[in-house]
């Protein structure tokens, strides 16, 4: 465990002080032997560089202050996050033990908390996943997988939240295209990270359009919305660790640990790939990433073969 970046701040800040008398050092010792050639040049010289000194020993307590800042804030929305689903828990565990509890209101009421706690899990996962990211200690379990089954299958569980809010989802996927050598589980959550955030800053009436296609060795990947869209300033800072964007209609903060995109960005770039992303306020927003060609011995020749004999394929687009 890290300790409290607070303390060093602390114990920066005393060098430094201390560094601000160094300045004058080289002055005073130069008085007990004045009259030597070049006395001035090293004098200004140490001086200098004492003063470059504390200008980078400055520039990192404020980062270590910035960094203990975003801890905080981390702290407070993984709080917030967990103490939803956590709450719901509690509260149905506190209905079901009531006596005379109808077998049907109580199942209804176990299918609440066991979503809890798959929320409570995921928040959970992500925070460690993107930890072990972040020090190159994740191991990708990586596998082929067969897009035209895959996408379907992820979106599938979006289709009722885009009924209920009334939101548009389709899929628009690039027909023969080769199976992508990934992690399964990983890619799963990166495009489920999108689509929430696609959701989240969408409004009723809007569209959300997945897309894949597969070209120069590359497969591209974009999740489109209709939604509020990102200023410009935010866009910089979307995939940093812990930015939450602000906004909306109401003009409030839209929940969150802050992770979302910055775990993409990991997994994207853990799989050798890049991810970008552009958005207009009020004209929506695009996220692309793009994963290079990796796939075992076996299924690149299959693959190759099959995109040979039957062309590029056509472009299948269908309504989740």
């Amino acid at each position: 465990m890290l300790k409290d970046t607070s303390l060093y701040s602390g114990r920066f800040y005393i060098i430094e002080v201390i560094s601000y008398f160094l300045v004058f050092v080289p002055w005073a010792v130069g008085y007990l032997g004045a009259g030597e050639h070049g006395a001035v040049a090293v004098r200004i010289l140490l001086s200098t560089a004492v003063a470059v000194f504390i200008v980078v020993l400055r520039d990192v307590r404020k980062k270590i202050h910035s960094l203990d800042t975003l801890k905080q804030s981390l702290a407070m929305a993984t709080v917030h996050d967990l103490k939803g689903p956590l709450s719901s828990i509690i509260g149905v565990l506190a209905i079901i033990s009531e006596p005379d509890m109808e077998p049907q209101m109580k199942e209804q009421l176990l299918k609440v908390a066991v979503a809890s706690s798959r929320s409570m899990e995921k928040l959970v996962q992500v925070l460690v996943d993107t930890d072990r990211m972040e020090i190159a200690k994740i191991t990708l379990q990586k596998q082929n997988i067969v897009l035209e089954d895959f996408l379907p299958q992820t979106l599938s569980g979006f289709a009722f939240l885009g009924t209920d809010r009334g939101i548009a989802l389709t899929l628009c996927v690039a027909g023969h295209m080769p199976p992508i050598y990934a992690d399964r589980d990983l890619l799963q959550r990166v495009f489920e990270n999108l689509l929430l955030n696609a959701f989240k800053y969408s409004d009723r009436g809007a569209t959300i359009a997945v897309k894949a296609e597969y070209g120069g060795n590359k497969f591209r990947f974009e999740v489109r919305d209709t939604g509020i869209g990102i200023s410009r300033e935010d866009l910089t800072k979307v995939f940093d660790k812990y930015y939450r964007v602000e906004g909306g209609k109401e003009g409030g903060s839209r929940k969150g640990s802050g992770l979302g995109l910055y775990f993409c960005r990991l997994a994207i770039e853990a799989h050798g790939g890049s991810i970008a992303i552009d958005s207009r306020p009020g004209q929506g927003t695009s996220v692309l990433f793009e994963i290079p060609v990796l796939l075992s011995g076996g299924a690149q020749i299959a693959a190759l073969l099959r995109r040979t004999l039957s062309g590029a394929g056509k472009t299948k687009e269908t309504s989740i």
